[in-house]
């Protein structure tokens, strides 16, 4: 369907939205916000506008509403992360609060949570280790969700999971009142109706209630009304996972459990321990294509040359990257070769040798083959790199490295002059040690 200016009939229409955007098509409507598919005039790119009317809701309704609505427009452009929503912009237009933000095409989780439209076992793991990455890096910039839920986890088309609607976020550094009966009813922890204030064990547990949901068709406690169900968080068990999804592995299901625990003292306390519980279970899930990736960031983020790298430079070397794994005596780079592959030892060990004698070594963690990079030359290799053990390492195209975000491009440029200036100070000490030798003899 062809775009077409928004006019005074658009429902969306104002003077504001007018000018700037190209109205496609209503994508969703509930209470008294209405989002639309745009495209901006100005950068040519779809979007998803989210406009609000205001004005006829209650006194008290509209109260909190606007409180809300204030803790979305405070994160227009602040939350920068490959995993969360992204917010453009937001303003107000005549009677009217939108907000501009990317636009994601795959649906919502909502749809994976009957038993019929279940997602495979590994592909729900890889999406709640992505979500508890994109949660803690909100909880560094100082914001707990508060209601995580499946229908607040968009798919863009390739299936990557974006947590949305930080409508509900608590503030943890706020010095103003904020909103605290807030929240879905399933989704929130047993301690929430006993008065406790939010802490980042509330999102964990609404976290592991969403895998167990995605992970069954079914929530993890019943009950047919409001008051049945907070008796049973708080007095009751959960289903045992493994009686409505025996096949679950149980590395996997024991993370499940725990972060949805009834006892704060026995759930997950942080980000950083579900997901190494996560991570546990990945090897129980096989090779599947994202929790490969999953996996891979984990590995990825341990290795000395990443470890200044922000989580969102990781998971961008991770796509634009490739592994590879040689067995001893495997020449990875050939001197003479014209190729200008980025190389980091994830595990073994290599040695640089030149015209058949051995001039150095690159140990786990280091990167090789970074010179013609730096240089931008095509020029062929000066030195062959073979392996010495059996070694895995991490290849980067230098094409794909020259069309990184600046941020990667960065790091990347930091992390391989530290370890150049590292290599010369080795060289240096190994100069000065022979010198004194020498002349001790």
């Amino acid at each position: 369907m062809a775009a077409k200016p928004m006019s005074g009939s658009d429902s969306v229409a104002g003077d504001v939205l007018a000018q700037r955007f190209e109205y496609v098509r209503q994508l969703g409507q509930g209470g008294m916000a209405e989002v639309y598919l745009a495209i901006d005039r100005f950068s040519r790119r779809e979007v998803a506008i989210k406009v609000v009317r205001m004005g006829s809701a209650a006194s008290e309704e509209r109260a909190q509403l606007e409180h809300l609505w204030v803790n979305e427009m405070r994160l227009a452009g602040r939350l920068k992360h490959p995993y969360i929503l992204e917010i453009y912009e937001a303003g107000t237009d005549g009677d009217r609060n939108f907000l501009v933000m990317e636009f994601v095409n795959g649906g919502t989780l909502k749809a994976h949570t009957r038993p019929g439209s279940l997602l495979a076992i590994p592909r729900v793991a890889d999406i709640v280790f992505k979500v508890c990455h994109a949660l803690e890096y909100a909880n560094t910039q100082g914001l707990l969700h508060r209601d995580i839920k499946p229908d607040n986890i968009l798919l863009a088309e390739d299936g990557t999971p974006k947590v949305s609607d930080f409508g509900a976020a608590y503030l943890t550094n706020a010095d103003t009142t904020q909103v605290i009966g807030v929240g879905t009813l399933p989704f929130m922890p047993p301690e929430h109706f006993e008065g406790a204030e939010p802490n980042v064990q509330h999102d964990i547990y609404a976290t592991g209630v969403m895998a167990y949901l995605l992970l069954t068709g079914s929530y993890p406690h019943g009950g047919d009304s409001q008051a049945t169900i907070i008796y049973e968080k708080l007095h009751g068990s959960p289903v045992p996972l493994e009686l409505r999804r025996p096949q679950v592995p149980p590395a996997l299901r024991t993370a499940v459990e725990t972060a949805m625990h009834r006892d704060p003292k026995k759930r997950f306390a942080t980000w950083s321990a579900l997901r190494e519980a996560l991570s546990a279970a990945f090897p129980e899930l096989g090779e599947v294509e994202g929790v490969g990736e999953s996996a891979r960031f984990e590995a990825m983020r341990h290795i000395p040359f990443f470890e200044r790298f922000s989580e969102t430079e990781v998971w961008e070397a991770v796509r634009i990257s490739t592994v590879e794994e040689f067995p001893a005596g495997h020449e990875v780079i050939t001197e003479g070769s014209e190729d200008s592959t980025v190389y980091v030892v994830e595990s073994g060990e290599l040695e640089v040798m030149r015209r058949g004698v051995r001039i150095g070594r690159v140990p786990t963690g280091e990167v090789f083959g970074e010179i013609a990079y730096i240089e931008g030359t095509e020029r062929p290799r000066s030195a062959s790199m073979r392996t010495v053990t059996p070694a895995v390492v991490i290849a980067f195209n230098p094409e794909a490295l020259r069309n990184a975000s600046g941020a990667l491009q960065v790091a990347f440029a930091r992390a391989m002059v530290r370890q150049l200036v590292q290599r010369l100070f080795k060289a240096n000490d190994r100069y000065v040690a022979a010198v004194r030798a020498k002349i001790a003899i």
